[in-house]
């Protein structure tokens, strides 16, 4: 939802046996995310027994560690859909988007992160600057290269550019309420995602 992950204090360190490491912050922080709690990386140093300096040198700030947290979540709510996901070609991409959208609308976790904060949290995951939207797009691009390789797609342009246009639009109705003050809709979403590959 493999491109190579930029390596990280986050997801490089390991630490000794037996003591707090990075990843053990980025699962408590995931915890925490989804029971719709706020993630602070100071509540969380303290928690796991662990200096303030030591749990910001693993993951930045605050709103680094969030992005890590969705990130993460990302790439199983990717699988997720795609592992339910019909068809082929254009068909399977839009079905993947489909129900990955659902999933997405569905969480109250995360629901409750973008109704908290509206203006960070779409910065965070519908901005370039953010740390999730180019791992979303590359995701995408994935998928549609490999349905061009078996030969049940055609593009008219390339494969980034379609995924950064097929996630834009996604993003779009998504966060609608956020965005425009309007109704999220998936199902537009979904027929203007078809009309843009045009499955067969």
């Amino acid at each position: 939802m493999a491109v190579a992950a930029k390596k990280t204090p986050l997801t490089s360190l390991r630490g000794l046996r037996g003591l707090p490491t990075a990843p053990d912050l980025l699962a408590l922080a995931t915890r925490r995310f989804l029971k719709g709690q706020r993630v602070r990386v100071e509540e969380l140093a303290a928690e796991l027994g662990v200096s303030r300096a030591t749990a910001y040198r693993w993951v930045g700030n605050n709103e680094q560690l969030v992005g890590a947290v969705i990130a993460s979540l990302r790439e199983d709510v990717f699988r997720r859909a795609l592992h339910g996901a019909r068809g082929r070609g254009a068909a399977r991409v839009v079905d993947m988007m489909a129900r990955g959208m659902r999933l997405v609308a569905a969480a109250p976790a995360y629901r409750a992160f973008l109704e908290r904060e509206p203006e960070k949290a779409l910065r965070m995951v519908a901005s370039k600057a953010g740390p999730v939207q180019a791992g979303t797009i590359a995701l995408h691009q994935r998928l549609l290269e490999e349905e061009i390789e078996r030969g049940h797609l055609r593009l008219p342009v390339d494969a980034h550019t379609m995924a950064y246009a097929l996630v834009r639009i996604a993003e779009s109705f998504l966060y609608a309420d956020l965005i425009a003050g309007e109704k999220p809709d998936i199902a537009k979403a979904v027929e203007i995602l078809k009309l843009m590959l045009r499955p067969e």
